[in-house]
């Protein structure tokens, strides 16, 4: 149909578009030559011959523009205008029924169809467009309307036809979502085998463009999306779309897509970001079309969204991602938990969030549950561990209780990994305070040199020409436009402290991380505050038999009903459910029901089986923990469960390495005893493993739950004896750097590279930032421009994090590349670190500090040096939370976010 695009055409749409209403616009004379284009274009159609039919078709099709320039000129005077007398050129639209003619004729011209039904197109899209309410029920208008429409039914447009199809499709949607009145006139009786059933006909021309790509794809799911939303208030409509198979079709395109996906990524990635999802075009895709089903669970009628749960449960998850996840080789199961890990993110609570959660915690292969066999895989350094690491975080940050619950709460709730004495101690603050003066007091021998010789050593480098940072002087620095040490002064609460100046570093900035611990705090205190349980007290193995969870002190709903943040409320047979911690009746396939003899006498941490059981528990639960050495021996019995054995007794030290394992990961569970174990290699690490380890755990650790923040955080908890301390590990790893750095000659010149070296990735990554928030404020911006039913709610997945309250809010993810790119281009004012490849040093390379144990070590205990300023805020913050009667209030949280 190219040939239709000539030049009067071109130029009739030009001049729509110019034509100013409040100037060009004389009523009488817009009447006039309206009726005499449509006169014309009807004789046209009355002598058509088959012989001139190319130039017939043409003639019609630019008269057709005519009318469609001076119908929108006449819409937008009235509207300038605010007449109220009818619209001439409507009025003879319709009473001449223009429409209804020109259908019949389009039908008569063959080869040339579907350039004539183009035209029908744009001419109803300016009439939907402009006058809206005033012709969708008018018969005139509507029966060409269902006419045209129905004529697609079986076919698949051209991509220019399917394209402007989908455009009145979505306009139709926005004005029936505004006036549901109208909705009946779109249901057709249809005829089947079956008998005649009601059909809506919009819903079903749309499921054909559903998973197109581009702009036509983009405007059918907004428009289906519409269409989901309506039937959540008419029944018919969502029964019309159960029938007309919209689940199946949307289910089924997940699952293809999915297959489409690479089978393995880059070594370098280890958690999916935007900008590899828009490198990877069917990752793209898939992520399109995963948002979309998660859209339509959120809002359409409950029917549809358990029909949709159930298909992707049964149709996706199960028979597609689960044998993804325990295919053979590395690679492949590296990429599939990262898919996993960006479903997860993708998914709302809402939406398809809760069925993941349940195929996660309850679905078996071979009698092993999928989160066992991920846990299974957080050992050791590669690609797998790390894309497993970062899928437990994106767990941890759901806030869900019950998630909560299956990975570390129900093997700390009898206490057996605290000795008798300290058990009623875990809410007391006082160790916490304690605590965080004495995790400043492990910082490394090495990293005591001032940060202001660092600042000197970096003038020196730039006075040679070798510039690599800008760093400014404490005099300098103002938060707010107040001096630093003034704000410092006040409290957290009183200042509203922005971090976000993407050119200055928080390296070595306490007060930075107070900040970031505090907001940590209470978001999360908010975000748990409708959990079933304050796990702040240790439950008796007698209240254990009596499945003591309900006996714990429980949070009363709030008025302003926040949804129950349990698994208990995702991971239910219907996905939806909603329990409580008063419900009786459990469904049959539920986490509940599965898990309610966890803390009973017969069935102690059951998901622990694919490790085995431990034969010497019980003798080990009751040991003497009043011993004045069982904390040296703790230490001791921890570290030699690393010591390389000998090939002459690996026999002999063998089972002693095995009975630790599976005693301190039946105590404190899986996740939490390998995380400690790599936190005790933290020296011999890579540093992407570093700090994605101490991101989980400083997540862990700012939960507002005695619980798991005593064994996180306080230095005088007193353990089981093959149970450390987070605390004790940190000790060791002190002494192990203080003994390395000890003799090195150069430590001080090694120490200031390592911390340029990491205040580059830090500036490079915030940097970074600030354009992606700028990006997603202009995406913000146009997309306010849509409908607000049909944008919905923003993406998780696409949420950035507008500001940086310290270090560590970047700490995790400074190093989410082994290897990356070179800096993006800055303006010269906003350049701070040098860009120039050829005079770049080479420790601002990551080979540099992987070229020795002992560069590394220096490399690491920096990066130790700064964790522990991280946890000492956090137990700063806990020791204030525990002892306060008010902690904080959403209002805080708001406040620092925006």
């Amino acid at each position: 149909m190219s040939w239709f695009r000539n030049t009067s055409l071109s130029l009739a749409r030009q001049l729509s578009r110019s034509l100013d209403p409040r100037h060009d616009y004389e009523p009488q004379a817009c009447y006039s030559s309206f009726c005499k284009h449509w006169q014309q274009a009807h004789d046209i159609i009355l002598k058509s011959q088959p012989q001139h039919l190319h130039d017939d078709v043409l003639g019609v099709v630019n008269h057709l523009e005519q009318l469609a320039t001076l119908l929108v000129l006449e819409a937008r005077a009235r509207e300038i205008n605010h007449l109220s007398n009818p619209a001439a050129c409507l009025e003879y639209l319709l009473s001449e029924n223009l429409l209804d003619k020109l259908y019949e004729w389009a039908i008569c011209t063959g080869k040339y169809e579907n350039a004539v039904r183009l035209e029908q197109l744009r001419l109803f899209g300016s009439l939907i467009s402009h006058y809206s309410t005033q012709v969708i029920a008018a018969e005139p208008f509507l029966r060409p309307l269902l006419k045209l429409l129905s004529s697609f039914r079986n076919q698949l447009p051209p991509p220019n036809l399917e394209s402007q199809l989908v455009a009145v499709l979505n306009q139709l949607c926005v004005v029936l979502m505004q006036n549901m009145k109208f909705i009946d006139l779109f249901f057709l009786m249809t005829h089947t085998q079956n008998g005649s059933q009601a059909e809506f006909i919009i819903g079903r021309l749309l499921l054909s463009s559903v998973h197109r790509e581009g702009a036509t794809g983009s405007a059918a799911r907004d428009a289906l999306l519409l269409c989901a939303k309506m039937s959540a208030r008419c029944a018919p409509l969502a029964h019309c779309l159960l029938a007309g198979n919209a689940c199946p079709v949307l289910a089924t395109g997940l699952s293809g897509l999915y297959s489409l996906l690479p089978r393995t990524l880059d070594d370098s990635i280890h958690r999916l970001t935007p900008d590899d999802v828009n490198q990877i075009h069917k990752l793209t895709l898939f992520v399109d079309s995963l948002e979309f089903c998660n859209a339509v669970a959120q809002v359409a009628h409950p029917s549809i969204k358990k029909h949709l749960l159930d298909l992707l449960y049964q149709g996706f998850l199960v028979p597609v991602l689960g044998p993804a996840l325990l295919q053979s080789g590395g690679g492949e199961q590296a990429a599939a938990a990262a898919y996993l890990e960006l479903l997860l993110r993708c998914g709302e609570r809402a939406g398809l969030l809760r069925a993941v959660l349940h195929f996660l915690f309850t679905y078996q292969y071979d009698g092993l549950k999928v989160i066992d066999v991920l846990l299974a895989r957080l050992e050791g350094n590669s690609q797998l561990s790390l894309v497993t690491l970062s899928l437990m975080e994106t767990l941890i940050d759901l806030n869900c209780e019950d998630v909560m619950i299956e990975l570390v709460y129900k093997y700390l709730l009898n206490g057996q990994h605290l000795a008798p004495s300290y058990r009623h101690k875990i809410s007391d603050p006082e160790p916490y305070r304690e605590s965080a003066m004495a995790f400043l007091a492990l910082s490394p021998k090495c990293c005591s040199r001032p940060i202001e010789k660092t600042k000197e050593w970096v003038d020196e480098l730039a006075m040679s020409g070798r510039r690599v940072l800008d760093l400014r002087r404490d005099d300098d620095r103002r938060v707010n436009g107040v001096n630093g040490d003034i704000a410092m002064s006040n409290l957290v609460h009183e200042v509203n402290f922005d971090y976000g100046n993407p050119n200055e570093t928080l390296y070595s900035n306490y007060h930075a991380y107070v900040c970031d611990a505090r907001f940590e705090l209470v978001s999360r205190t908010i975000a748990c505050v409708n959990w079933t349980a304050k796990y702040d007290v240790v439950v008796s193995k007698r209240e254990a038999n009596n499945n003591s969870t309900k006996e714990m002190k429980e949070i009363e709903p709030q008025s302003s009903g926040r949804e129950q943040d349990s698994l208990v409320s995702v991971c239910t047979s219907g996905y939806d459910t909603l329990k409580t911690s008063e419900t009786s009746e459990k469904e049959p396939h539920s986490l509940t029901s599965l898990n309610e003899e966890k803390t009973g006498e017969s069935k102690e941490h059951d998901s622990l089986n694919s490790f085995g059981e431990s034969s010497g528990y019980d003798s080990l639960r009751f040991r003497n923990e009043d011993n004045e050495d069982s904390d040296t021996y703790a230490e001791e019995s921890f570290w030699k469960s690393f010591v390389k054995v000998p090939p002459s007794v690996m026999d002999d030290e063998a089972p002693s390495v095995r009975s630790w394992r599976v005693s301190a990961e039946s105590i404190i569970g899986p996740l939490l005893t390998i995380l400690l174990r790599k936190a005790a290699t933290l020296l011999e690490s890579d540093v992407t493993e570093i700090c994605r380890v101490s991101s989980i755990l400083c997540k862990l650790a700012s939960l507002p739950t005695p619980l798991l923040s005593s064994l996180l955080l306080c230095s005088t908890t007193t353990l089981q004896y093959n149970i450390p301390s987070l605390f004790q590990i940190l000790s060791r790893l002190k002494e192990e750097v203080d003994i390395v750095t000890e003799d090195l000659e150069n430590i001080d010149d090694l120490v200031d590279k390592a911390r340029v070296f990491l205040i580059q990735r830090e500036m490079a990554l915030v940097k970074s930032r600030v354009q992606t928030n700028e990006d997603s404020r202009t995406a913000s911006r146009s997309q306010r421009t849509r409908s607000p039913a049909a944008r919905g709610e923003e993406s998780p997945f696409r949420r950035v994090e507008s500001k940086r309250r310290s270090l560590s809010t970047s700490f995790s993810n400074m190093f989410n590349r082994k290897t990356q790119a070179s800096p993006p281009q800055q303006s010269p004012q906003n350049v701070h670190y040098i860009q120039s490849r050829v005079q770049k040093p080479t420790f601002t390379q990551e080979a540099y500090w992987n070229q020795s144990a002992t560069v590394r070590s220096v490399l690491n205990a920096v990066l130790l040096d700064e964790w522990l300023k991280e946890l000492s805020a956090l137990a700063h913050e806990h020791a204030l939370r525990l002892s306060a009667d008010l902690y904080e209030d959403e209002s805080y949280v708001r406040s620092v976010a925006l």
